[in-house]
């Protein structure tokens, strides 16, 4: 359950800073700090759900005058056969069909990755490496591009009065390392694998680095001039998968934004204050952390609920008395005998959660050594609370204690402590 939870928070807080940078960020012309976003609302999105930061603290008063100091009860439970027979349920199967798919997803980028890789260094083995402005002139018909940090154009160019814009525009590609963007993006939607808006993020990424890029290019080039150099070169075709093109099909944006002045300086901050907000909302754990406290044994407290006249109210339940109550056999021989009634008792539900720890019950015994008002004072949950409660019901009388030569209601807590082998 506690997989199937981080999934769901995962592709929720993807969803929440996506939908952010989608209705805030993307018209804007911060580009620098829009590609930290984007690059790291996944990281967030993958890391922030693990933590488990407590905000809320549970916090359990128990009197350590009526505690049983003997060793606990223990129900010990999830031996292996237990554990086998749930393997395939559905808290634990979901995660594992998305571990698959998540699997094939990565490995079909893998072959994707290659398949390219390999094209290229067909291509970069007939090109002609030009050392003082770091790119390869290659004689095919291909519009410029880079991959990884390499930057190839067609040697048609050398002629062309744009080829200086051209080169700058790819020198922003390879020099700002935008390639370990989009393998980075690749790896971790592929974490993401059913989220809605996994294209469209990438999609707001690649059209980042263009933007990126064509601000650089565009230093001391007409704006006019340059956008007319995009459209001619829009009719390029692409050929790999995972590279920088100088001519994209989201011309039209890139045109959008060059005549743009949209660039506000308090959006960045509000989308900062924003990643902060939800990264903190969605690494508190609401569950409350539970703390047992024991207070410390007060001498006083025998005589409390005594009167002066040392008259003694059958009604008064008592912390401590002269002779406490104890069950027939002693303390440690009514725990031996608990855990016995324990054994492949351990609930369903806390194995497959894997939850363990001491249930703390309280109960009063009666003058006639019954016991009642049964609680926990501090549980577990899983069903382990309710089980502790049933089958200390089932345990028999005790002796009841007795204050001044005279039995009386008195107050015990016990720990039954739950184990996973």
């Amino acid at each position: 359950m506690d997989t199937l939870i981080y999934i769901l928070k995962a592709h929720v807080l993807f969803t929440v800073l996506g939908g952010i940078y989608h209705f805030i960020l993307k018209d804007e012309k911060s580009f620098s700090f829009n590609r930290f976003y984007l690059l790291a609302i996944y990281g967030v999105s993958l890391i922030i759900p693990l933590l488990e930061i407590k905000i809320f603290k549970n916090v359990t008063f128990i009197n350590q005058a009526f505690l049983s100091n003997e060793s606990a009860a223990t129900a010990s439970g999830g031996n292996s056969s237990m554990l086998e027979s749930n393997l395939f349920t559905l808290e634990t199967g979901l995660p594992l069909l998305y571990g698959i798919l998540v699997f094939i997803s990565i490995f079909i980028f893998i072959i994707k990755f290659i398949k390219s890789y390999h094209k290229f260094k067909l291509i970069q083995r007939t090109a002609y490496f030009d050392y003082k402005q770091q790119i390869y002139w290659v004689s095919d018909e291909i519009p410029p591009f880079t991959f990884l940090n390499k930057t190839l154009l067609p040697k048609k160019l050398q002629t062309d009065d744009n080829k200086d814009v051209i080169i700058k525009h790819e020198e922003a590609h390879r020099k700002t390392l935008h390639f370990f963007d989009i393998i980075w993006v690749e790896v971790m939607s592929s974490l993401l694998i059913f989220n809605p808006l996994n294209q469209k993020i990438k999609k707001h990424i690649v059209e980042n680095h263009e933007f990126l890029a064509d601000e650089y290019a565009c230093m001391g080039v007409e704006k006019t001039s340059y956008a007319e150099l995009l459209i001619q070169q829009t009719l390029k075709q692409n050929q790999f998968q995972f590279v920088s093109y100088f001519a994209k099909p989201t011309i039209l944006n890139r045109l959008n934004m060059l005549t743009s002045n949209k660039k506000s300086t308090k959006k960045p901050f509000l989308v900062a204050f924003l990643l902060i907000l939800f990264s903190f909302i969605f690494s508190c754990d609401l569950n409350p952390e539970e703390e047992i406290i024991l207070k410390p044994k007060n001498e006083n407290t025998t005589t409390s609920n005594i009167s002066s006249n040392d008259l003694i109210d059958e009604n008064t339940i008592f912390n401590i008395v002269e002779k406490q109550a104890e069950p027939p056999g002693g303390i440690q021989d009514f725990y031996n005998h608990l855990s016995k009634d324990l054994e492949g008792k351990y609930p369903q539900q806390a194995i497959r959660m894997g939850i363990e720890g001491v249930v703390y019950l309280q109960f009063v015994i009666e003058r006639d050594g019954s016991l009642s008002n049964i609680q926990p004072v501090k549980g577990i949950g899983a069903g382990c609370d309710e089980l502790a409660v049933k089958l200390l019901k089932n345990q028999g009388n005790w002796v009841p204690g007795k204050q001044k030569g005279k039995t009386v209601r008195s107050r015990r807590v016990i720990p039954i402590r739950f184990v996973l082998n």
